[in-house]
């Protein structure tokens, strides 16, 4: 819009947490009739999905069904009611990405072949080529932070959706690793709130935002590494981007507003305003 630009898929996960978590709460006490989780379930979430597949997005459409699907899962809906969905996308995800586009289906054509042609190398495949290279170069303590070469033209998205082939480079298998391990920390913290939280709402939001940003980044080094064609996502607190360093920073803040209001703080609280009292 004239000079101003913005993601509406970054927007829509966010809302797409908040709620799933929000209609799932409500139904509580009905989830055991697939016809109350369907409606307004599936239709919403196919609106979504349709619109952000329209935009040629094949990687945040993944991200979206797996946030939803582990939103629904910690709703403690029955495991039953998964297995018509999950047969579904195995058949339409194929279709999608084989029919949605001819550059989408080269390069998952070429990532396949393993990238072994001259022709790959020069069009399909230069990025993740480059990429690999970028990661082998550094090595295990890196060539410094700044001085990557790769990043001077040789490798297209180097600031987003290629960030971590740069981290390698400029820090090494160390750097590389320390990355993953923040991810697998936050990971931790996110999974320790939806095990002490006994608030629905609390688990279905925390599990979806949990499943987004950390999924995300697993697929983000997954198309580095090359185990993964290349989907397009960026790297969550890491990739340069606007809109999505922006809601995923808006998500964190929603889950820390959880921690915020937990249930375990309400003890102290009223042991202080007895003491308080006492002293008055």
């Amino acid at each position: 819009m004239g000079s101003f630009s913005a993601q509406p898929s970054e927007f829509l996960k966010l809302s797409l947490c908040i709620w799933i978590g929000m209609i799932l709460v409500k139904k509580e006490n009905r989830l055991d009739d697939w016809r109350q989780v369907a409606v307004p379930l599936v239709p919403v979430v196919l609106i979504a999905i349709v619109l952000v597949m329209r935009g040629g997005d094949l990687g945040t459409t993944l991200i979206l069904l797996m946030l939803v699907g582990v939103g629904v899962f910690l709703s403690g809906v029955r495991l039953k009611f998964f297995v018509v969905p999950l047969l579904l996308m195995a058949v339409a995800i194929p279709l999608l990405t084989i029919n949605g586009g001819s550059s989408r289906s080269t390069r998952i054509s070429a990532w396949l072949s393993g990238c072994n042609t001259a022709e790959a190398y020069q069009s399909t495949c230069w990025q993740t080529t480059h990429g690999l290279w970028a990661m082998a170069s550094g090595g295990v303590f890196g060539v410094g932070l700044g001085n990557s070469k790769a990043k001077w033209s040789w490798l297209p998205e180097a600031d987003n959706d290629f960030i971590y082939a740069i981290i390698g480079e400029e820090l090494g298998l160390i750097g590389a690793c320390v990355v993953l391990g923040l991810f697998i920390v936050l990971a931790v913290s996110f999974i320790k709130i939806v095990r002490r939280s006994d608030d629905a709402f609390v688990r279905i939001v925390t599990g979806a935002i949990m499943t987004w940003i950390i999924g995300q980044a697993l697929v983000n080094v997954a198309v580095v590494l090359g185990l993964l064609p290349v989907l397009g996502v960026p790297l969550p607190l890491i990739s340069a981007g606007g809109s999505s360093l922006v809601f995923v920073l808006v998500a964190l803040g929603v889950v820390l507003s959880f921690v915020h209001h937990s249930p375990d703080d309400e003890p102290s609280a009223t042991v202080a305003r007895d003491r308080v009292g006492s002293l008055r």
